[in-house]
């Protein structure tokens, strides 16, 4: 028996014997025979091919290497180290790779961690972000505001009975409500401070330079003084008069005209509740 078996496995190797997850086919360099040779098992590589006469010889896998399926490779691979802003979820072993992690506040994008986006003012988180997806966020409904520092949408707030509305809220900033004993103690540039640290997350401007912008515009007011230009006027007076560099300072000047507007506005609403109410 022992004897036909010896006959008929070479034979039945030469024949085609499907290799299976477990195995895999070659040919003896000596006595180019098709042989079904054992692969080895994860945790370990290939030391020596299987032969006519001998099985496959396996070794394990050192220390920061290792191998995940059942292999014939010659050496096993070497674990991967987490890159910035990730956080090992799992160490390597012998069988299995490191699993890394984006850390918190950052999402795996393809082949970076990046930081989850801030929802910009007007706009409230509907969806936080994971170490795999981004933040996902949603236009804040009528009558709902965010304001750039907060991660929801919120409702308006109310006035209360002895406080007037100076200045309706908007999806990106609050209702803004006062006593004329309030003006007159902490003014009006304090009463909107709320609104100019939106404008601040907004377009990055400081909030100083923004106070100085509104009491600009409140003394021009007050005074009589000549009015905030308007931004078509202004660029027909960047138009009249430029050079070739000029072009390079159009997206400032289209934002110093922005903020300007927003300056007189808000100065607007100030002297309008004082003449009204107080």
């Amino acid at each position: 028996m022992f004897l036909l078996t010896a006959l008929v496995l070479p034979v039945l190797c030469g024949a085609g014997l499907a290799a299976n997850g477990h195995s895999y086919r070659r040919t003896d360099p000596v006595t180019g025979q098709q042989l079904l040779c054992d692969r080895c098992p994860p945790g370990t590589r290939l030391r020596a091919h299987c032969t006519s006469s001998s099985q496959t010889e396996c070794a394990p896998c050192r220390a920061g290497l290792f191998t995940e399926f059942w292999n014939y490779i010659p050496d096993c691979l070497r674990c991967d180290a987490c890159s910035d802003h990730q956080r090992v979820v799992q160490p390597c072993n012998r069988t299995v790779n490191t699993v890394c992690e984006c850390e918190a506040g950052f999402f795996w994008d393809q082949h970076f961690c990046r930081r989850h986006s801030a929802c910009k003012p007007g706009h409230g988180v509907k969806a936080p972000g994971t170490p795999h997806k981004d933040t996902v966020c949603e236009l804040c409904a009528d009558g709902h505001y965010a304001n750039g520092t907060q991660a929801v949408c919120v409702t308006h707030s109310a006035c209360q009975t002895d406080e007037q509305l100076v200045l309706p809220g908007s999806r990106w900033h609050d209702n803004v409500c006062a006593t004329c004993d309030h003006l007159a103690q902490k003014g009006g540039v304090d009463l909107f401070k709320p609104i100019l640290s939106s404008l601040h997350v907004k377009y990055g401007t400081s909030i100083e330079r923004l106070e100085k912008l509104v009491n600009r515009c409140l003394r021009r007011k007050r005074f009589r003084k000549q009015a905030v230009v308007r931004p078509m006027q202004r660029l027909q007076h960047w138009s009249d008069d430029t050079s070739e560099e000029e072009p390079l300072n159009l997206p400032s000047i289209q934002e110093e005209s922005h903020l300007n507007l927003l300056a007189d506005r808000i100065a607007r609403k100030i002297l309008r509740f004082q003449q009204l109410h107080c």
